[in-house]
Order: structure tokens, then C-alpha cells, then sequence
């Protein structure tokens, strides 16, 4: 259900009720056990783990006895088929998100899907019902995609596992470099405080810019120490000086003297960062979450990821969480009970955003999760974190900083939202395909709902606020703009993904598909073709999410690849966007190696199908 956040102009989505625990009947050895509540706070890791396998094989048992008393009682040929999304196969997501007060994560459904080609009886298709297979029922990793037959005829794509490389190495004289960029004069660190609050900060706005830019100023001034704010000051000047204006960002790749002094200002920021491992105070997850936007920027996503997690861990002592998760206990809690004050903004926004950065990326690099017994209500608390109170105008209108704090927290709440909504579609998707075995039944359903979902979709665009509105041509984005469009699209595919994979299907066997299947097939490759359209303004931009745009525009180029070379209905001009992916691809592929064997693959495959 949507509600209004008051004072953002945006929608709120109420997470759902925590279903309960009844008693469990295991009947298939002829006996009954009846489990109570009982406190696992004392259990320790592996035997949680064990219990939690447990409970699967519990099930497991249950289901198969209850199928084989049904089949006995009545056995037809026709009552014997496969079932796709089989509890068993969910990697415990949906116990993670009955067990925590939020909406369904979209980690779920990818999961399920991104397994398919490894797994098959993940997604094992329904051939009685005539319908198309539908290989995936959410958005794919581009490394999945490479797995298709289309795209693997002899077997050479490389492999999925493998170690990541040293995130970064000690910059050369790094002692003296260092001492000559702290010397430097006033107005060059100015300059890297403005590009942090500009180009960085307003993506997520975890500190307040007026004392960070003291606490900096005061850093230099009476020398950098191992104190936790020269931590943060040397960590704001790295990415101070590889950030840059929405657009190329030519004068900040590897070789350029703005790369090497990020390197410097990082490598003495990392001396620092251990220290504050010991310390409860927020700084310490402030320099955490920024050394990973760090590591993003630099195409370095395990060492990023490790960051979000340790920041993540930093968080959990804030007074604001202790709070919500003693009032989710009360029956009648709801998150617009919970009071949060000034004093918690600047918690709330590091925790949101080392949240947010940790399941977006591990989701993408498939790394397994943590506890997930005890992930608890506050792992995702069901409220939007409280933007700073603004301060009162002055004659002359609000300052530059003032007008940036607005910017940033409108640009942080929309992208929430929009998260939260994605969230839940892609739950919704998911226990549609759990509940409809039957695959043209599932697609039909699906293109029912797909007016309600774009409706849902449109409501959160209009609701957006003048500054950061999506109704203005792509020309005219900012970094906010491009980024708020980018997922836009990424929930639109999710919308028509289905229907792309059964028409790949269909055009591969040579079944026939239905006119609504062939009509939404052909608006899901559409939407590739505005994927790679709507990125390209920053096709060549650094950024936290630059690594995420990068994988979206090259999944939807494979995608078109392997529409065209199946013989599917395509798009006007569709190799176009394939050739701009490539030209992405090559402009980045010496900060990522993975992205030189894409880009071959895109090249290859297009010359290929224009070559028949």
C-alpha cells in the first residue's frame, strides 16, 4: 500500500505483516512434532545454519508426502508435472523476508532466476500447458546471459569464480606525495571540497557539508594525524579529486595526476580506517561507506562491497535502530510512530546508504549472504530516514549549501522510494510465477497486470518533485536526472523481462506465441533499445553507479543480440545502441577486464548477424 511522506513529495510503500509460526506436523514418518517459539539468540552461527537446513528438509518431507498421498488417491498422468520456483530451490529468501519487517527484496526473484542455467529445476518449465518456456522470470546478470547457448556455441566464455585482484596498490613516494598534497594551497582544497559536495556528496548525503567543511579546514590546518577526522578529511579529498561534472570524465582516468592524487589521499586515508574499527563513533561508518563509494568509482567492487558491509556492521550500535527494533515488538508500531530527531539524520543517511549500496552489490556480484536468521525488523527499517531540518531563509533566499542539502536529500528519498517499489513488483512478480505453475497461464496473468505496474511506475515519476522531474528530455540530465531515469527503465524491464525470454524460447523451438506475448516480447526489447538511449549521457562518466549502468546497458545489448540472432521481431535501428554499449565498453575495459571479452562478444555477435 502507497502512502504520502509528508514534507518530500514523495510515495511511501508499508511493508508487509510478518506472517506467524504455527505449530509443524511432520507426518511422513508416522509421527508428530510440535516446535514452540523458542529464543535462538544463545545458538551460534553453524547450528542456526543447521536448523535452518532443517526446517527446509522439514518441509521438503511434508510437501512429498502430501504429493504422494495425493497421487495415490488419484493418479492421472496429467497431475504429474514439474513445479517451477520450488520452495526448496529460494536460498531461504522468502524465510529472510518473513522474518524481517519489510518489503520483499527483488535479491529473491533475481537469485532464483540468475541460477537457472547451473540449477535447472530452478525454473523448470511446464511443456503440457503448450505455452513458450520462460527461462528467467526477473532481469538476468550479464555473466548468466554469456551462459546461453546463443552465446556460448564452443564453449570459451570464462569463468564465473575467480579471486579478485589487489584493490589498489601503494602509490610510488606515497610519504612525500602525500606531504606535497597536504601543503597544498587554500583554494585547491577548496576546489576538491566543492567536487566531494557537487559531484558526490549529492548522491548521499550522509554528512552535513557546513562542519565536514570544517572539520576538513582543521585537518590541514593543524596537520594530518591518525585522528578519525583525518581519516575522513583524506578520504573526501580522494574522491574529491577523481569527481567531476555529469558528462566525460576524460581528465580523471588511470595515468592523469587527478587519479594518482585520489590514490595518494586513499592510501593514507586506509593507514587510518583501522583504527576507527574500535571506535562506536559515526565518523567511523562515514570513512567506511565512502572508501567503498571509493572502491566503486575505481571499478573495484569485491573491496567496495567489503566496505558497505563493514559500514553496515558500524551502524548497528546507532540509537535510532535500538529504537525501532524495541518498538517493532509493540503490536500497534507503525513507521509513522517512530519519532526521529535532528540528532539521528546523519545516522539514518549512512545506514540507508551502506544498506542500500551492501544488497545492491552483493545481489550483482552473487556473493552469499550473512545470518539470515537473525536479520531482524531493522535490517531494512520501514521508514525513510528524516531529512535535516533546513535552515531559515535568509532575505537574500537560501545558500549554496542550503539549496545543496535540498537537492541531495530530494534525489536520496526518490531513489528510496523507487527502490521500495521496485522491491515489491518484483516480489509480486516472483509469487505470481510460484502460484501459476502453467507458463501461458503465468504470461497471461502478467500482461494483465502490466497496466497497474507501468500505472504504479507513472504515479512515482509524476510525484517526483521540478528538480529532479524525468519529463525533460534526456539532453538536458544532471547526474541525479540520469540515475532516477536509469532505474526507472530497469523497472520497466523487469515489467516485460518474461515475455522477452518466452519469445527467445519460442523463436528458438519455432513455437508459436500468442499476439499479447508477441506485442509485449517486442515493447521488452523497446525498452533495451531506451535503456542504452537514456544512459548514454553518462556512458562515460565516473561514478558510484557507473559499474551498475555499465551492466544494465550491456545486459540489454546482449539481450537485442540474441533477439535478432533468434529471428524475433526487432526494433528500428536496434544495432545502433549494441555499437554505442560496445563503444562504452571499450572506453572502460582498462579499470574492468571482464568488460573486454563483453565487448568482443557484442562486436563478434553483431558482425555476425550482419554478415548473413
Amino acid at each position: 500500500m502507497l502512502h504520502e511522506d509528508p514534507g518530500s513529495g514523495l510515495r511511501r510503500v508499508a511493508p508487509p505483516s510478518i506472517p506467524g509460526k504455527g505449530q509443524i506436523r511432520l507426518a511422513s514418518v508416522g509421527a508428530t512434532c510440535i516446535q514452540s517459539p523458542v529464543d535462538l539468540s544463545s545458538f551460534d552461527p553453524a547450528s542456526l545454519k543447521i536448523l535452518d537446513r532443517l526446517d527446509d528438509l522439514e518441509r521438503l518431507l511434508r510437501e512429498t508426502a502430501a504429493s504422494s498421498s495425493s497421487a495415490a488417491s488419484n493418479p492421472s498422468p496429467t497431475d504429474i508435472k514439474h513445479e517451477p520456483n520450488h520452495p526448496r530451490y529460494s536460498n531461504n529468501e522468502d524465510r529472510l523476508s518473513q522474518a524481517s519487517n519489510v518489503l520483499h527484496s527483488p535479491e529473491m526473484g533475481r537469485r532464483m532466476s540468475s541460477n537457472s542455467h547451473s540449477r535447472p529445476k530452478e525454473i523448470a518449465t511446464i511443456a503440457e500447458d503448450g505455452g513458450p518456456e520462460i527461462g528467467s522470470i526477473l532481469p538476468l546478470r550479464v555473466d548468466r546471459i554469456l551462459q546461453w547457448p546463443l552465446f556460448n556455441e564452443h564453449g570459451q566464455n570464462e569463468p564465473l569464480c575467480r579471486l579478485p585482484p589487489d584493490a589498489i596498490s601503494t602509490p610510488s613516494a606515497a610519504p612525500s606525495a602525500l606531504a606535497g598534497l597536504v601543503d597544498m594551497e587554500s583554494h585547491r582544497l577548496y576546489r576538491l571540497l566543492d567536487n566531494f559536495f557537487i559531484y558526490i556528496h549529492c548522491k548521499n548525503p550522509i554528512l552535513d557539508e557546513a562542519s565536514t567543511r570544517r572539520l576538513v579546514g582543521n585537518a590541514f590546518l593543524n596537520g594530518i594525524d591518525w585522528s578519525p577526522a583525518s581519516c575522513l578529511a583524506m578520504i573526501i579529498c580522494a574522491l574529491g579529486s577523481i569527481a567531476t561534472p555529469f558528462g566525460d570524465s576524460h581528465e580523471a582516468k588511470p595515468g592523469s595526476q587527478a587519479y594518482q592524487d585520489s590514490q595518494v589521499f586513499f592510501h593514507a586515508a586506509q593507514k587510518r580506517i583501522g583504527i576507527l574499527l574500535m571506535s562506536s563513533d559515526i565518523v567511523g561508518a562515514q570513512c567506511l561507506f565512502l572508501s567503498g563509494v571509493y572502491m566503486m568509482m575505481v571499478f573495484q567492487p569485491i573491496y567496495a562491497w567489503r566496505f558497505f558491509s563493514q559500514a553496515l556492521a558500524a551502524c548497528q550500535h546507532f540509537p535510532f535502530l535500538t529504537r525501532a527494533q524495541h518498538m517493532s515488538g509493540d503490536s500497534e508500531f507503525s513507521p509513522d510512530s517512530m519519532e526521529m530527531g535532528r540528532q539521528d539524520t546523519q545516522e539514518q543517511a549512512v545506514y540507508w546508504s551502506a544498506w542500500k549500496s551492501e544488497r545492491e552489490l552483493r545481489n550483482e556480484l552473487s556473493l552469499p549472504d550473512f545470518d539470515i536468521v537473525h536479520s531482524g525488523s531493522t535490517l531494512y527499517p520501514p521508514f525513510f530516514p528524516a531529512p535535516p531540518v533546513p535552515p531559515a531563509d535568509s532575505p537574500e533566499g537560501p545558500d549554496s549549501e542550503t539549496q545543496r542539502a535540498r537537492g541531495a536529500w530530494l534525489f536520496y528519498l526518490a531513489e528510496i522510494s523507487l527502490r521500495r517499489l521496485t522491491s515489491r513488483l518484483c516480489s509480486e512478480v516472483t509469487k505470481l510465477r510460484q502460484q501459476t505453475p502453467s507458463n501461458s497461464r503465468f504470461l497471461k496473468l502478467l500482461g494483465d497486470m502490466i497496466t497497474e505496474y507501468e500505472g504504479q511506475a507513472r504515479e512515482w515519476s509524476d510525484n517526483l518533485p521540478a528538480e529532479l522531474s524525468i519529463q525533460t528530455p534526456v539532453a538536458e540530465d544532471g547526474i541525479s536526472r540520469s540515475v532516477l531515469r536509469g532505474r526507472m527503465i530497469n523497472l520497466y524491464e523487469m515489467f516485460y523481462w518474461p515475455f522477452v525470454m518466452a519469445g527467445l524460447s519460442a523463436a528458438a523451438s519455432g513455437i508459436a506465441v500468442s499476439d499479447s506475448v508477441s506485442r509485449f516480447a517486442y515493447t521488452g526489447l523497446e525498452m533495451h533499445v531506451h535503456q542504452v538511449h537514456v544512459n548514454e549521457p553518462g556512458f562515460f562518466h565516473r561514478h558510484h553507479g557507473c559499474m551498475f549502468m555499465i551492466r544494465a546497458c550491456t545486459r540489454s545489448a546482449l539481450v537485442l543480440v540474441a533477439a535478432a540472432k533468434s529471428g524475433m521481431s526487432m526494433p528500428a535501428n536496434w544495432q545502433q545502441p549494441v555499437y554505442n554499449v560496445a563503444g562504452m565498453l571499450a572506453y572502460w575495459e582498462d579499470e574492468d577486464r571482464d568488460l573486454v571479452h563483453w565487448r568482443t562478444t557484442l562486436e563478434n555477435e553483431v558482425a555476425s548477424i550482419l554478415g548473413r
